[in-house]
């Protein structure tokens, strides 16, 4: 490929070229300044040759495609694709530092390296294969170590969407440079599907991840060739030795991750790169040294178990007991494995997989050994019994500390095999929510042991789930705890994501209750949630936090771009749907918002009550009072003011004095002054034609309102019970 050097200090469209920084599989890539919003980034341009050719042209618009359908961390981002003055190029994130091939030493990368850079790599490999992408040109080139630490893949420019997979698309055998019609990838690094030119699937980047990691760990390929000929028949025949054959400090574990990714037989691999990051993750669990020579792998199930009861709140979900056909066998696998992957998505929960608590499911086990074992804090262990048509699925979740049973529930449903992903679709985010979400069993609990614990000694993680214990009990005295908790989380791991969101969240606090309010609440509250989605873009928390602070300052286009985020990042968060949801009403699209709160009510029976305020408010607005007295009296909420006005209001719409003015009473009783600032309490929240239909109610309930012009109460025209 032809280098451009005139494109230096030339300006296409808006973009001044500043050098040239690389080239990837389909184009030279520049640093460029973009003088719109003065930043720089990655300029990547197809040169006019390769522009002219439409199988070219083709390929570096599917690259275009295929990473601007990706939101993740370790994947570069794309800013925009572009044509200007005849040139076709697009725009990325402008990634700082040292691609991985230049990283690693001759001898291979440290244990704790590999580990943390493989969890990255597999991560993103996931998110990709959960798009339908395959990118088919993993290797150290194109995997980019930043300054920070940050792991991030670039140069899709060979990947292939393959829910449109073509036959024709087959793969060819070349050895030299990327050509139409020939071979697609860098030969070192391919599959033996993909070398000999068969289809593809996602498996392939399981391959070439493999080859990725064993040059990680040794310093040099698995597979070795003089020429291009010799080169593929090594990866078609030849078997590469475990990297602790080279290296006796890796661990054991390490080296059979690495061999199963290196199967030459797709079937025999790892399945999946969620698979392949599950299993780093459990390495990374591991005690300190993280990795011993295999002559001294004398960790236990136990030493591994005390060292996690160490580390925190660690929860185990024991492989569901079943007794019964086959049907019944995999439907109990299949909830146990979308319950670890459901409770996996709260990012302030450490979950152990399903293959760390498979030797703790023997009969007669007993729960709280169990935990003990695997040092578990929280274990959930579930059954299934059938009865003819009928399936009866009991699930229960221990604490292992106390041995309390935090909460145990029963789901009868008819059973037929040919509906078994629907039965799971249903039950399981209704078990996941109920006890991962911020009003769930698991959290509450986390909060209620940290209590006792002094503020200024909680770890980063810790203060999270402080935090979050905040939202149980609305105070000024809580909320003062979590902010100062989260302001010193910040300081001592300052690109900790959750700490940035939930302290954003906090800070949004300020301004919905007045606690501890201090200058530009809700300012700070946008720029701590931009600092959590940047520090980890798919992270759920921190969409919710950028959402809520988008609300409340009236950004509301942008508002409900940010509020569908978190809903689709974690479907299972009762808590962010739901107040997504209200916002969503609250902000003039009542169909969504309340199709939300419903989904919502419906994933976790033990809600709070201003669940139901959506409804509510979506009833009153369209003078259906019956129908919005019947919701508010399901808030049962009597400490929040919010309980009595909108119970006094549709009373008073609907004609009862009586009933009215009992709630007037006991809103007055919680907030003797409610009247001055209900205008300015409301306006946060509601549109102003919905802000003066409620103040309509209430004035019908009696109560008296300074005048908007600041003259004195006006006395309502007809009070109720005079």
């Amino acid at each position: 490929m032809a280098d451009s050097p005139s494109l230096i200090g030339q300006t296409i469209s808006h973009y001044r070229i500043v050098d040239k920084i690389g080239a990837g599989a389909m184009g030279e890539v520049y640093r460029a300044t973009d003088s719109t919003l003065g930043r720089d980034l990655a300029f990547k341009v197809l040169p006019p040759d390769m522009a002219r050719d439409p199988i070219r042209l083709a390929r570096f618009q599917r690259e275009a495609r295929a990473v601007a359908a990706l939101n993740h961390p370790h994947i570069v981002t794309i800013f925009s694709v572009e044509e200007a003055d005849g040139v076709h190029f697009l725009t990325m994130e402008l990634v700082e530092g040292q691609s991985l091939d230049r990283r690693i030493p001759k001898g291979g990368l440290s244990a704790e390296q590999i580990v943390e850079i493989a969890t990255a790599l597999a991560d993103a490999l996931a998110a990709v294969h959960e798009k339908g992408i395959v990118h088919r040109d993993l290797k150290p080139a194109n995997v980019m170590v930043t300054n920070e630490g940050r792991v991030k893949v670039l140069d899709f420019g060979l990947a292939k969407d393959v829910r449109e997979a073509d036959p024709s698309d087959a793969t060819l055998t070349s050895a030299g440079h990327t050509q139409a019609g020939v071979v697609m990838g860098t030969p070192a690094y391919m599959s033996p599907e993909q070398i000999s030119g068969r289809a593809v699937d996602h498996r392939t980047d399981i391959f070439s991840l493999g080859v990725v990691l064993h040059e990680m760990a040794t310093g040099r390929r698995p597979f070795q060739g003089d020429s291009s000929a010799e080169l593929v028949s090594s990866i078609l025949r030849d078997t590469p030795s475990l990297v602790t054959d080279v290296r006796v400090d890796l661990p054991c574990d390490l080296a059979q991750v690495i061999r199963r990714c290196l199967e030459k037989d797709p079937q025999h691999r790892v399945q999946t790169a969620r698979d392949v990051a599950n299993e780093f993750r459990d390495m990374a669990r591991q005690p300190s040294p993280k990795v011993a020579a295999p002559t001294s792998r004398a960790v236990t199930a136990a030493d591994s178990g005390s060292v996690r009861a160490e580390q925190g709140f660690w929860v185990a979900v024991l492989p569901f007991k079943c007794s019964g056909n086959a049907d019944l066998t995999a439907m109990a696998e299949g909830l146990t494995e979308d319950i670890v992957t459901g409770l996996s998505r709260f990012s302030y929960l450490r979950v152990l997989t399903r293959r760390s608590t498979i030797g703790s499911t023997s009969e007669g086990v007993e729960v709280r050994s169990a935990g003990k074992e695997l040092g578990a804090r929280y274990v959930m262990e579930g059954s299934l019994r059938q009865s003819g048509s009928r399936l009866r699925i009991a699930v229960q979740l221990v604490d292992t500390n106390s041995g309390a049973h935090l909460w145990a529930e029963t789901y009868d449903r008819s059973f037929e095999s040919e509906a078994a992903f629907e039965l799971q679709d249903e039950i399981v985010p209704r078990i996941v929510s109920t006890v991962a979400d911020w009003y769930g069993v698991l959290p509450r609990s986390m909060s209620e042991a940290l209590r006792s614990k002094s503020p200024d000694q909680l770890t980063p993680y810790e203060a999270v789930l402080r935090s979050i214990g905040y939202y149980e009990r609305l105070s000024a005295d809580e909320h003062a705890t979590a902010r100062a908790c989260l302001e010193r989380a910040i300081q001592q791991a300052p690109g900790h994501a959750d700490c940035w969101a939930m302290l954003s969240m906090i800070y949004s606090e300020e301004y919905k209750f007045g606690f501890n309010a201090r200058p530009n609440s809700l300012g700070r509250a946008l720029q701590a949630a931009r600092r959590a989605t940047e520090a980890a873009p798919s992270n759920p928390i921190a969409h919710c936090a950028l959402a809520t602070a988008l609300f409340f300052r009236k950004e509301f286009q942008a508002f409900r771009i940010a509020a569908e985020r978190p809903i689709a990042l974690n479907p299972m968060d009762g808590f962010a749907i739901a107040y997504m949801g209200m916002m969503m009403g609250f902000a003039g699209d009542w169909e969504r918002g309340s199709a939300l709160a419903e989904r919502a009510l419906k994933l976790n029976p033990r809600h709070p009550g201003w669940y139901w305020f959506s409804a509510y408010y979506n009833a009153y607005r369209k003078c259906d009072y019956r129908g919005a007295l019947s919701v508010a009296l399901k808030i049962n909420m009597p400490g929040f003011h919010t309980t009595h006005h909108v119970i006094a209001a549709a009373y008073a719409q609907l004609g009862d004095r009586e009933a009215a003015g009992k709630a007037l009473g006991e809103l007055l009783t919680v907030s003797p002054h409610f009247a001055k600032f209900a205008r300015e309490e409301f306006g946060k929240w509601l549109q102003p034609e919905l802000v003066e239909h409620v103040i309509d109610g209430l004035s019908k309930a009696g109560m008296e309102f300074p005048s908007q012009d600041g003259t004195p109460p006006v006395k309502p025209a007809a009070e109720i019970g005079t």
